[in-house]
C-alpha cells in the first residue's frame, strides 16, 4: 500500500500543477462569455442610436451579411463540384463491350 502511495503522488502533484495552469483559461473564458452575453448588438433599438452607432451597426450587419455571402457561395461552389462529370462514366461507357 506505501508503494502504491509514493507512486499516486506525483500523480496528484502533476494534476494540481495542471488544474493550477488551467484557471486563467477558465477564468478569461468566463470574462469572454460573460461579454459575449452582454454585447449583443443586434438587439440595440435603432431609434435609441446616435449616428456613430448607427454607422457602427450598418457596418456590422454589412460584415454578417458578406459573411453569410461568402458561407452560400461556398457552398454552392462545393456542390456544383459534386455534381459535375468526372469523365469517368463516359469511358467506362464506351470501353465496356457485353459479353
Amino acid at each position: 500500500m506505501v508503494r502504491i502511495n509514493k507512486l499516486i503522488q506525483p500523480y496528484h502533484e502533476v494534476q494540481s500543477q495542471m488544474d493550477a495552469s488551467n484557471e486563467p483559461q477558465k477564468l478569461l473564458a468566463q470574462q469572454i462569455t460573460s461579454e459575449t452575453n452582454s454585447n449583443n448588438w443586434w438587439e440595440t433599438p435603432l431609434d435609441e442610436l446616435n449616428p456613430m452607432e448607427l454607422y457602427e451597426q450598418y457596418s456590422y450587419f454589412s460584415e454578417l451579411l458578406n459573411l453569410f455571402h461568402i458561407s452560400r457561395s461556398k457552398k454552392i461552389t462545393i456542390a456544383s463540384s459534386m455534381l459535375a462529370p468526372t469523365g469517368l462514366a463516359e469511358d467506362v461507357s464506351t470501353n465496356f463491350s457485353p459479353s
